[in-house]
């Protein structure tokens, strides 16, 4: 099992992320075993303490996702851990560039492929992009399986 954090932040970088990929969230972070991984726009991927990482946002939500594979999953995410973020994913999104450029990651792109290395069928692989409104939709908006817990400062 594998946690999915869908965060907002109400700066202007997060309100263009919402604004380009339609969606109420504009990043995603995957947590797996106390850790969070995650890739920002200052480091790209990074693993970080999962403690408290909800409440570092203006609104976050998480849900618990079941994969096959949990070692997968880990390993594929500490292998991707200092590779860049995927600055050309929001401009790419009307061009319908692939999302699966394996040496850098854009936040909602990395959880995905994470997901499905664990063996948990998020998208197809025919997707051109991969946002946090898809992820959002598919995990939390129906799914049966999926425990949704929020967290707000206020």
């Amino acid at each position: 099992m594998v946690k999915l954090w869908f965060c907002r932040s109400n700066d202007i970088g997060g309100w263009l992320i919402r604004l380009l990929t339609w969606s109420q969230w504009n990043h995603v972070a995957i947590e797996v075993n106390g850790y969070i991984y995650e890739a920002v726009t200052d480091g790209g991927v990074r693993r970080i303490h999962a403690r408290g990482y909800g409440d570092s946002w203006d609104d976050a939500q998480s849900v618990r996702v079941p994969v096959d594979d949990l070692g997968a999953v880990l390993l594929f995410l500490q292998n991707q851990v200092g590779k860049p973020y995927d600055w050309r994913a929001l401009p790419a999104i009307p061009f319908r560039w692939t999302w699966q450029h394996p040496h850098k990651w854009f936040c909602s792109e990395l959880a995905a492929k994470a997901l499905m290395v664990g063996g948990r069928d998020v998208t197809s692989e025919k997707a051109y992009r991969v946002t946090p409104q898809d992820l959002s939709r598919v995990l939390m908006e129906g799914a049966a399986e999926a425990e949704v817990a929020q967290s707000s400062p206020w």
